[in-house]
């Protein structure tokens, strides 16, 4: 039986991520398993490998901003759960499978598996508890690579949930790419969302770059480089602002 459980519903912005976990049924655990709540970020840290290393499988799965925007956050949550449980099929050795799945609370229709929802399910499984430590890790680390690009939202500390600091940078601000536009205190009809650091970086290098085949061959090099720092929405608006580049002048090159 797999465990599979999620972080950051509750957020107002930043994506929802959950994982999966499932352990040989004669493998060694690691200790000190528990509620990712209920641990020290020093704590899930170490978890975090101990359990990538000694579970049978495992998989996280990620649902952007934009993907909670348009679906919901319980429907987005399903996706980054099926995202998840893909990931650790596709790990599983040769032979291995999985025969059913415990959750907390969640039902995944999309799953043609027996599934075991039951609430606060990471206080009571191990396999529960560990997925809902890499979920949370996972999350925090791209809340942290967000918070550099989005210094002014204090992603580092309330990590995208509506503190009443976060609310006010998003009144004085306004809302971002990563934000959630359909949740409450953000406002789905709004004014363009502001842009990561590193995307107006990239604008400004597009606007001066001589609209050449190797000039834009490089820049296209350094927004795959940024991938990882950037919102999903500005990646595509990138790809998209060279390639209508590329066409204007003629030129051809992959982005």
């Amino acid at each position: 039986m797999a465990g599979i459980d999620e972080a950051g519903r509750g957020p107002i912005a930043g994506p929802v991520v959950a994982a999966a976990v499932v352990w040989d049924l004669d493998g060694r655990r690691p200790t000190g398993l528990a509620d990712s709540k209920l641990l020290s970020a020093r704590t899930r840290e170490r978890l975090f490998g101990q359990i990538q290393r000694r579970a049978l499988s495992w998989g996280i799965g990620v649902c952007t901003a934009g993907e909670i925007d348009l679906h919901n956050i319980l429907e987005a949550t399903r996706l980054a759960a099926g995202r998840a449980f893909e990931q650790l099929v596709a790990r599983l050795p040769p032979g291995a499978a999985v025969g059913a799945l415990l959750t907390d609370a969640l039902d995944l229709p999309a799953i043609p598996l027996p599934i075991m929802a039951i609430p606060r399910a990471d206080q009571q499984s191990s396999a529960a508890a560990a997925a809902s430590i890499l979920a949370k890790v996972a999350r925090d680390r791209m809340m942290d690579v967000y918070h550099e690009e989005f210094p002014e939202y204090g992603w580092n500390e309330n990590r995208g949930y509506p503190t009443a600091a976060h609310r006010a940078a998003v009144e004085r601000f306004g809302p971002t790419t990563l934000h959630r536009h359909t949740f409450a205190g953000v406002g789905f009809f709004c004014a363009e969302p502001r842009h990561s650091l590193t995307y107006q970086r990239l604008v400004r290098l597009l606007e001066a770059t001589p609209p050449t085949r190797d000039g834009l061959a490089a820049l296209g090099d350094q927004v795959r480089a940024a991938a990882d720092r950037l919102p999903p929405p500005e990646m595509d608006a990138l790809r998209q602002r060279l390639g209508e580049t590329a066409q204007a002048h003629g030129i051809e090159v992959s982005f």
